[in-house]
């Protein structure tokens, strides 16, 4: 584009990104294009565009690189933000040496959902996820510390059901404003084009592995086989009141 070649638009520009920047905020020029992500942007240009654009669900991909990082690929695909490291913090999944991060395997289901929870309890409690390694065992410490602020008794298995329940009303609302189940996913390039270059050079997640992860988290989360949260689910978790918002999304087609 024309105004991207004027501002010298390139990777490491930080000039140029600086005026990108400027321009975003005041939707002006190629501003006005970029100012609603490059979802949106892709879909205003049309054509190979939308191959370009690394989303899930409308969020840029962040600084994870998830055909190396198994665990991450699929905290970001089933994030209900979309492609939200911090929703999960899965990486750390990977990074901990315990697991194959090269290896897609039906273990991750049940951890990155674990991961969470975790992390949903976490930014409930206002807690700084930089803090979360200073706890000893975080569930049993965090509700002394919550029954001690509040005034009310809690317990870890109740403070890790209300990750759980916090983490499936965020799901019900996706549902209930259009979620599809191929909105959990990953962009294109990340299933087909291997890395180039570094520790993780050549890997790549197939739709295969892709596909069976999910399948893994949605078992894990009592979810059925297309991710929508049955009603049994709900009122095991004490959340009958949204049923509604269970298997029926609003068809905003016509919006």
């Amino acid at each position: 584009m024309p105004e991207a070649e004027r501002l010298g638009l390139r990777f490491g520009s930080a000039n140029a990104a600086l005026g990108a920047i400027s321009m975003i905020a005041n939707r002006t020029g190629l501003g006005d294009l970029l100012a609603e992500g490059s979802r949106h942007a892709s879909e205003r240009i049309g054509g190979v565009a939308a191959a370009c654009s690394m989303h899930v669900k409308g969020l840029e991909l962040p600084g994870y690189e998830p055909r190396s990082l198994k665990s991450m690929a699929l905290g970001l695909a089933v994030s209900p933000r979309g492609a939200c490291h911090n929703r999960s913090g899965a990486y750390e999944l990977d990074f901990s040496g315990e697991l194959d991060r090269f290896a897609a395997d039906g273990r991750r289901g049940a951890l990155v959902a674990a991961s969470e929870d975790f992390a949903t309890v976490l930014d409930s409690l206002i807690v700084c996820k930089f803090l979360r390694k200073c706890f000893t065992n975080f569930y049993s410490e965090a509700a002394e510390l919550l029954s001690r602020v509040t005034g009310l008794p809690w317990s870890k298995d109740e403070l890790r059901r209300t990750g759980e329940r916090i983490h499936t009303v965020k799901k019900l609302f996706n549902v209930r404003e259009g979620w599809r189940p191929q909105d959990d996913w990953l962009p294109a390039r990340m299933l087909s084009e291997p890395l180039p270059t570094g520790t993780g050079r050549g890997a790549v997640i197939s739709a295969t592995e892709l596909r069976d992860m999910i399948a893994s988290y949605y078992k894990a989360r009592g979810w059925d086989a297309d991710g929508y949260v049955p009603e049994e689910k709900l009122r095991e978790l004490g959340l009958t009141e949204l049923a509604s918002s269970t298997v029926q999304p609003v068809d905003r087609s016509m919006a």
